[in-house]
């Protein structure tokens, strides 16, 4: 063989090796191919001890038929195959004929979840040998399993179910058998199943039943029997009167008979349908509700392919009456779709649908159109709409709409729908709007969890009657129980800093200490009160804690002021309605009078006791009246001292500030002015800023004071009478030691006074004496040397020396800065000098100011010195 000879004869064993090669690769992606163009797709293809796939699915006519989770062959002789998941969702377009399985090599399929409409997740496991298929099912408890030999085309089936796995309070089985023939596109067989000792978890009753079908040249029998009643939970029972009877083919019912009747706390329920004639695929039944909640009869019609309910209104359990207008067609057919128009009514409130679509595909239903809500609860109106499409995956849709209207009230909300499905239905609704004046801007959230509805609401508004400021927050967590609705433990209702008038409010806030039942008239629970506390123009109240407990629109609170040790007892319930809705209650204080409240009184509280009873009103603004009672009062007026006060009084609080008048006389033990002024009363009017005293007595030098109406302050001049004074005593406001001069007597008479803010003025004031006085000038160092110095002073006391007065006259005036001018005329005798008449004419000028200063001074470092001394160890 020539060398060219060899060279061409390599080079053809080599190409038959290439091609030899190749030749797997090329048989897969001529799978791959095949694969693809019947609709097979898949997704993250790898190689991990075998072909592994994260997804693939099967389309058909643009629908997804079958969708699997990573796929994954671990053998190839036989071929063996596991899958996590593998489903075969939702399609519109329709069952595709069932055909028996195609040839296939032998292989081992392990599913772990398999999920079908209609049915749980069931774990799979199915073996093929020689055209011979063999099948297994289980889910918890129940299981399955099937064998079919394509050969042949003979099946076999057999399985039990337990009543737990369909229901955990399902009681008993169901065991079935079945077999048949299954080739060409044509499945024919006959099935058993017979059910034991069912029944409900907490009802006595169990019952068997037994069930037949067969499937023969596209026509189909069905035969079932209730040996008893069967529980069906809440205290329902189901009985088959008769057997169920039904025949039919694939393209519908030809005869049917039934009469089913179910019998509960809230009535009974009975169902019959029967065949009007041999041949005839058509015919009528009645459906009938009667009992304590439940009422009316529904006539019905049917016939080979569709269920018609005729018009007919029904009433429902908790009020609820349902109503249609035209008849409701329903096919008779696994897949189907039904036009619907409806009412259900709720008291006064309406839901009805118009034209919307009742659709289902075997196990899967659903329902789109629009629904329209409008009615009235509680005195409002309501009025929504909402256009989607329910179904078992939940609603979507447009957002929901619903507005509240009525006399105090104007509520907007919306509520998207998109979160809206199983297994947590979360909801979120946005409202705007207002209560009375209060607007009302939020979030409600809402969801399903741990087997009721809960969620939580955030909004806030402003209080109207806050001038700036007032702006109210509130964060509630919320959940449903047993058909009650609360708000949860924590809940926080804060209300910020704001002006009432010209009263600042500083921040509240209340939490919930318990959680809050809601009911329809109102709230109840317990609420923890903190309030910052309040500045007015004359006065402070620091911060206020306690406790409330609401029940229904009324509450009582228990507060106290930990500055003050005040005690406060507080009830509020709402009133009025719309713009008139207000709050009012009544209020109890005790608290001991103390330092910390003097503040913008002008007087410095030192001690006493408070006890006070009010009503209240907050409504467009603040309103209260009530009484106050202070016992034991003692204070400090810029060094004026008061002790002893008793007193009780009527008070208002109004927008335009606070009056008070006095219930009965108000009493003063003692006042301090320099003088001393005791058994003050009086009965009392003011506003804070005018002060009217009327029927004015006290006892001072001796004697006393009366008037029978003073205003303070006030411009005019106001006549006070003074009668009795003892001259003694005013010789003793001097203080001396060893007097030189001694008066003794009474004196009386009027004196005109207009009291000032800070001062008080005298004019044309008059005093007189009341009966005989006497003025004697004692010997003393100081009295001889005015003697010596002067002959004419020595007369003149020798004259003063010993008088016996019967005519004294003193005419007073006193400025507004204290300057007293006094013009004094004494007329009487010396009975030591043969009772020689004597008349004395004297002016006297001094400033009374500072002489009742300097005598407080005076008498305040003596109370000191007098206090010290015991500790100090002083003689």
């Amino acid at each position: 063989m020539s060398m060219r000879s060899r060279l061409a004869f390599v080079r053809r064993y080599y190409r038959w090796l290439i091609v030899l090669a190749l030749l797997p690769l090329g048989l897969l992606l001529v799978a791959a191919l095949i694969a693809y163009t019947q609709g097979m797709r898949v997704q993250g293809v790898s190689w991990q001890n075998g072909l592994e796939l994260a997804q693939w699915q099967r389309l058909h006519n643009g629908c997804v038929r079958v969708l699997g989770e990573r796929l994954r062959v671990t053998g190839w002789r036989p071929l063996t195959i596991t899958m996590t998941r593998m489903s075969l969702p939702k399609c519109e377009t329709g069952a595709e004929e069932l055909s028996p399985p195609p040839w296939t090599p032998p292989f081992d399929l392990s599913i772990k979840a398999l999920t079908i409409p209609g049915l749980p997740p069931l774990a799979v496991v199915i073996h093929q040998r020689e055209q011979r298929w063999q099948v297994q099912a289980r889910y918890r408890r129940s299981n399955a399993s099937a064998v079919y030999d394509r050969l042949s085309g003979r099946w076999t089936a057999q399985g039990q179910i337990q009543a737990t796995d369909i229901a955990p309070k399902l009681l008993g089985a169901l065991n079935f058998t079945g077999k048949g023939m299954w080739q060409a596109k044509r499945l024919d067989g006959s099935w058993q199943a017979q059910g034991y000792q069912l029944g409900y978890l907490g009802q006595p009753q169990r019952t068997d039943t037994t069930l037949e079908a067969s499937l023969a040249a596209k026509r189909w029998r069905l035969n079932a029997t209730l040996g008893a009643p069967l529980a069906l939970g809440g205290g329902w029972n189901l009985e088959a009167r008769e057997a169920l009877r039904a025949s039919g083919n694939l393209d519908g019912v030809e005869s049917l008979r039934l009469d089913l009747r179910a019998t509960g706390p809230q009535g009974n329920v009975r169902l019959t349908l029967e065949t009007e004639g041999g041949g005839v695929a058509r015919g009528q039944g009645r459906l009938t509700l009667a009992g304590p909640s439940l009422a009316g009869t529904v006539p019905l019609r049917w016939s080979r392919q569709r269920l018609e309910l005729l018009p007919a209104e029904i009433r429902l359990p908790e009020e609820l009456r349902l109503s249609w207008a035209r008849p409701v067609a329903l096919p008779l057919a696994p897949v189907g779709e039904s036009p619907l128009s409806a009412e259900l009514q709720y008291r006064n409130i309406r839901v009805k649908t118009v034209d919307s679509r009742l659709s289902w595909q075997q196990a899967r239903w659903g329902w789109q159109g629009q629904l329209e809500l409008a009615g009235k609860a509680a005195g409002y109106d309501l009025a929504g709409v909402w256009r989607g499409r329910i179904d078992a995956a939940g609603l979507t849709g447009e957002p929901a709409s619903l507005t509240v209207k009525g006399a105090d009230l104007q509520l907007a909300l919306r509520v998207p729908v998109t979160g809206f499905h199983p297994p947590r239905w979360t909801a979120r609704a946005d409202f705007n709007g207002r209560y009375g004046n209060y607007p009302l801007m939020g979030v409600l959230n809402a969801s399903f969890a741990r087997g009721r509805w809960e969620g939580a609401v955030e909004g806030h508004s402003r209080l109207p009657f806050y001038a700036q400021g007032g702006n109210l927050k509130v964060a509630v967590p919320w959940y449903g129980k047993e058909g009650q609705w609360f708000l949860g433990t924590g809940s926080r209702a804060t209300l910020a800093e704001g002006l009432i008038g010209t009263t600042l409010i500083k921040p509240i806030a209340l939490t919930a200490a318990t959680p809050l039942r809601l009911g329809p008239q109102g709230v109840w629970g317990t609420l923890q009160v903190k309030a910052d506390g309040a500045v007015a123009t004359r006065g402070v109240l620091p911060a206020v804690i306690g406790q409330m407990d609401v029940s229904g629109q009324q509450g009582r609170a228990r507060l106290h002021v930990p500055a003050w040790q005040s005690e406060l007892s507080l009830t509020a319930g709402l009133s009025g309605r719309g713009k008139n809705t207000g709050v009012k209650g009544t209020l109890e204080l005790t608290t001991p009078l103390v330092a910390a409240m003097s503040r913008s009184l002008g007087v410095s509280l030192q001690k006493g006791m408070l006890n006070g009873q009010a009503r209240w009103q907050w409504q467009d603004h603040w309103q209260l009246k009530g009484e106050v009672k202070v016992s034991g009062l003692a204070l400090d007026w810029g060094g004026i001292l008061a002790a002893g006060g008793n007193g009780s009084a009527h008070i208002e609080l109004h927008p335009d500030g606070l009056t008070l008048s006095s219930i009965g006389p108000i009493s003063l033990a003692e006042l301090e002015v320099g003088t001393l002024v005791r058994n003050l009363r009086m009965t009392v009017r003011s506003d804070l800023s005018t002060w009217h005293f009327a029927d004015v007595h006290a006892e001072v030098l001796g004697g006393n004071v009366r008037a029978p109406a003073l205003q303070w302050p006030s411009p005019q001049y106001q006549t006070v009478t003074a009668s009795r004074i003892n001259l003694e005593d005013v010789v003793a406001l001097e203080n001396e030691p060893n007097p030189t001069v001694q008066l003794a007597g009474r004196v009386g008479g009027h004196l005109p006074l207009q009291l000032m803010k800070d001062s008080l003025a005298l004019q044309g004031g008059v005093l007189s004496n009341e009966g005989p006085l006497s003025l004697k000038v004692l010997p003393s160092a100081g009295v001889s040397a005015m003697g010596q110095s002067n002959r004419a002073v020595q007369l003149a006391l020798d004259t003063l020396s010993n008088l016996a007065i019967h005519d004294f006259q003193a005419r007073l005036d006193m400025k507004p800065d204290g300057w007293l001018d006094a013009a004094v005329t004494v007329k009487g005798q010396n009975p030591q000098q043969n009772s020689l008449p004597v008349v004395l004419n004297y002016t006297h000028r001094e400033n009374v100011f500072e002489l009742l200063r300097s005598l407080r001074i005076g008498d305040e470092i003596s109370r000191r010195v007098l206090e010290r001394r015991p500790a100090e160890g002083l003689p």
